[in-house]
């Protein structure tokens, strides 16, 4: 048997983590964040799984040429989700490709101007005016127009232009997508994202999840549009699949921790709500989000990494809107919080 791929290259990674399936990371030119690609070489051709960020188009194209193909020789691209990180890239391929682009249904309002939703998906201005009081409102604002600027992009429309999906194939949860020799149902993943599939391929238990199941703390975020409860029903829809290869968004689990996987995403809902319940039943006062979020970080200050603030902000403001939802909170000017 011939001993698999694991490469290191100046555009990333690539390792075969079964016959024909590869891992593919690339490096983001543009912040720390890398993405898990998914390449399967079947018996015909080549199927690409969340190809990526609009920046990495060099590295994918340089990984493909590796494996011996091109992006004009990929047989169909596949999406778990519109983040700019899994699907940023879609429009930009299929000025390259004429293959299929496949992803849910609910998906198809938004191809035609494919750069102008990625861009408002993408800016949390509203949010912040919305979910902070003063004086925090405006610090946060602050912070995240700072970070906006600091950034070598305005926005997909800004740098590429505006531009559609063309060749989209899209399919409802249930069915079934054959591809190459894969048979991949649709399963429904909503939460993270209010369009996030997963595919499984029940005959070998392969699950491509998408950013349900992650290392760290799935975002939650309403500015983007995402449902906690959503989220929540996601992870018991797959967790009751007979999977063996969990294939996620970032990082990877085989079939002897794949439960342990689904337990600690399960975990990170858990203490997100306690954190909520343990501060507003200490709170002399209705207390604001951004307070909220200082009262339940270990050194009572934003963490050094931005991104991690934030996905901790979205989703602290995301128990917070449930509690409010479903009466256990309520919700005063500013807004602030307090139990009901």
């Amino acid at each position: 048997m011939n001993e698999r791929r694991n490469e290191r290259h100046d555009w990333g990674t690539l390792n075969e983590v079964e016959p024909g399936l590869y891992r593919l990371r690339l490096f983001n030119p543009r912040g720390a964040l890398m993405i898990n690609t998914w390449i399967y070489q079947g018996p015909a051709g080549f199927v690409v799984i969340d190809p990526g960020w609009p920046w990495t188009r060099d590295g994918l194209a340089a990984a493909l040429t590796r494996l011996g193909t091109s992006v004009a020789g990929v047989g169909a691209w596949l999406y778990t989700h519109t983040h700019v990180d899994h699907m940023g890239l879609a429009a930009w391929l299929g000025s390259q490709s004429d293959a299929p682009h496949i992803t849910w249904s609910g998906v198809a309002p938004y191809l035609e101007t494919w750069h102008s939703f990625q861009d408002r998906t993408n800016d949390w201005s509203d949010w912040g005016r919305s979910a902070f009081d003063e004086p925090a409102r405006s610090t946060m604002l602050k912070m995240w127009e700072d970070s906006r600027r600091s950034r070598p992009f305005k926005g997909l429309v800004d740098e590429f232009g505006e531009m559609s999906v063309r060749n989209a194939e899209l399919y409802d949860i249930g069915q079934t997508i054959q591809v190459e020799d894969l048979a991949l149902t649709v399963i429904d993943a909503r939460g993270h994202d209010p369009h996030h599939i997963a595919f499984f391929d029940d005959a070998r238990g392969w699950l491509f999840s998408g950013d349900v199941i992650l290392p760290a703390a799935t975002p939650i975020s309403r500015a983007m549009g995402d449902d906690l409860d959503a989220y929540e029903a996601s992870i018991e829809r797959l967790a009751v699949l007979n999977t063996q290869l969990l294939l996620p968004g970032h990082g990877i689990q085989r079939s002897d921790r794949i439960a342990q996987a689904f337990d600690r995403s399960r975990g990170f809902v858990a203490d997100f709500e306690a954190s909520v319940w343990r501060v507003l039943e200490t709170a002399p006062e209705p207390i604001d989000l951004f307070s909220l979020a200082i009262a339940t970080t270990p050194d009572g200050k934003p963490p050094a990494a931005s991104t991690t603030w934030w996905v901790h902000l979205s989703n602290l403001d995301a128990h917070l809107r449930r509690g409010v939802t479903r009466g256990n909170f309520v919700e005063f000017a500013g807004p602030r919080y307090a139990l009901a």
